[in-house]
């Protein structure tokens, strides 16, 4: 019940009233505009640079102009202005200073932990065991020993064997900690930076400090006080030394050593923040524009076109652009209607035939125009974006031989008629040609490759007779296509070659799109073929094998 509703609805459409071919003819005509209007090209420039004009040119209407460089030049001084910022990890020296205590603590717990090996109980008579001592010194020295690795680790530095026992023989004391820490942390309370020579570079107008812990942000100006790495750990010696002139020479370098090891930048250049901000300075700029009222005079005549004209027709030209657009694509659209009026008063209008099932078929023609318009437009971005891509010198205009079009008319010449085929060929050139940017050569091109292509395919009672009809049209095309070079007089070996290529296969393309969508018409419109009635006259099917069963005299008189 389902399928027979649909069914009823679609004929009603179907069998609508006498206005609904005009109707359809306007929807293919707005469609048709709506595939051209993005392919519509503005003008080119009146005159270039140094012209000279050949007519007063005044301004029409009011209109503004832009000062591009002297927009530019603010844009400019405007992103000059934004100093570059700087992250301050203050919070560094605290996480390192952690990292010191819990490295050295570690180390420590290990010792208390076995104090007991300071002191052992005296034996029974008075003296003290020494292996016994020996032997936890030894276990001691064992376990410290396992934690040189996690140690060195949790400082994040190399750690050698010398140092780690002379730390172990200070027993990790807790001065040797203080001191690095102390060190440590008024080196980066002064600020160690990744690459001073960078930093340098903003002398004279300073840089945004950001806090990353309080996002607060200051300007610095004085930025040589600043280390770089190296500086810094040069400046570890210079500060060790007053504080740990009451050690070994050996302990003080330990702790110089770690000193360095640990330095870290806690100042960097934030590039994305700088950037971003920047570009936001930028944007803040409005474009500089001038007014230039109507009826003032753009250009005179004799006068030698100069830059500032230049940009007062470039702008003029801008802001019209888009009124002639539209303007091209209403008349381009016009005339598609104009020619399916036409032919539907002089091809389908008078046609007995065509009147049985007249608004099916005006469906489907208009099915069929609509596809191959919308291929041709998109045949036009493909086409420029792989001659421009491509490893090799290739025109995007070869690639538009390529086209299958031909397949249009050979699918209206197999279900509506050779006629009508022939009609609607000169509608798709035409349609065609506009959407390629309005080229003569590719109208005529198309004009008569679908024409052939609808005449090769009249009498199709087998589907081979597609792919020898594409093969067909693919001669044509290549005739037709060294016609056209030669009268440009564009016929360099290279370029000919590939037109040739493109347009055989557009040939071939042609009969095999026509194979493939010539079933998928049958079911969508209901339509009967001859190379449909030819399949259901197959003697193998089921229905004529039991009709020759059962019905032997029926089915002989089937067969006469």
């Amino acid at each position: 019940m389902a399928i027979e509703r649909k069914k009823r609805s679609a004929r009603t459409l179907f069998e609508s009233g006498p206005l609904f071919p005009w109707l359809l003819l306007s929807v293919v005509t707005i469609l048709f505009m709506v595939i051209l209007y993005p392919t519509m090209v503005t003008t080119k420039h009146i005159y270039q640079l140094g012209d000279v004009a050949e007519s007063d040119i005044k301004a029409p209407k009011d209109f503004f102009i832009e000062d591009s460089e002297a927009t530019a030049a603010k844009r400019r001084q405007a992103v000059e202005t934004v100093l570059t910022v700087y992250d301050h990890d203050t919070s560094l020296s605290l996480n390192l200073g952690l990292m010191i205590q819990q490295s050295f603590g570690k180390c420590r717990a290990v010792l208390e932990a076995d104090r007991e090996v300071l002191w052992i109980e005296p034996s029974g008579d008075g003296e003290t065991d020494l292996s016994e001592i020996s032997e936890e010194k030894e276990s001691i020295h064992k376990q410290l020993q396992k934690l040189r690795g996690e140690f060195a680790e949790g400082l994040g530095i190399t750690v050698s064997k010398g140092a780690y026992n002379i730390l172990e023989k200070q027993k990790f004391s807790q001065d040797i900690e203080n001191y690095i820490i102390r060190i440590l942390s008024e080196i980066l309370k002064n600020g160690v930076v990744a690459n001073k020579e960078i930093l340098l570079r903003e002398t004279g107008k300073g840089i945004t400090l950001r806090n990353i812990g309080t996002g607060t942000e200051k300007i610095v100006r004085n930025l040589k006080h600043f280390y770089g790495v190296d500086q810094a750990k040069t400046m570890v010696r210079i500060i060790a030394q007053p504080l740990l002139k009451e050690l070994n020479y050996n302990l003080r370098n330990l702790i110089v050593d770690f000193v360095q090891q640990m330095i870290q930048p806690n100042i960097t250049l934030n590039r994305s923040e700088t950037k971003a901000r920047r570009e936001k300075a930028a944007l803040e700029i409005k474009p500089i524009l001038y007014k230039i009222k109507a009826g003032e005079m753009l250009l005179r005549e004799g006068e030698r076109v100069t830059k500032v004209q230049r940009l007062k027709l470039d702008a003029l030209q801008e802001q019209t652009r888009e009124e002639k657009k539209f303007a091209s694509g209403f008349g381009a659209a016009l005339i598609i209607f104009l020619l399916l009026m036409s032919t539907y008063i002089l091809y389908l209008n008078p046609q007995s035939d065509f009147q049985r099932n007249r608004n099916k078929n005006l469906v489907f023609i208009a099915s069929v125009l609509i596809v191959f318009f919308f291929l041709a437009r998109l045949s036009l971005p493909f086409s420029a974006s792989l001659a421009q891509n491509a490893p090799f010198s290739l025109s995007a205009k070869s690639l538009y031989f390529g086209i299958p079009l031909a397949s249009a008319s050979m699918t209206l010449c197999l279900f509506m008629g050779l006629d009508i085929a022939l009609a609607f060929a000169v509608v798709m050139a035409a349609g065609t040609a506009i959407i390629l940017k309005n080229s003569f050569d590719l109208f005529l091109y198309f004009l008569l490759n679908s024409t052939m292509a609808a005449y090769w395919t009249q009498c199709c009672r087998e589907r081979i007779v597609f792919i020898k009809a594409g093969l067909k049209i693919g001669l044509l095309n290549v005739a037709l296509v060294t016609a056209i070079d030669i009268y440009a007089a564009d016929i360099t070996g290279l370029k000919l070659l590939w037109d040739w290529a493109f347009a055989f296969f557009g040939g071939i393309g042609a009969g095999i799109v026509t194979a493939g969508i010539a079933p998928l018409v049958e079911m969508a419109f209901d339509y009967t073929t001859d190379i449909k009635l030819l399949e259901l006259a197959n003697l193998d099917r089921p229905i004529l094998r039991r009709l020759m069963l059962e019905a032997p005299g029926t089915y002989h008189h089937s067969v006469i």
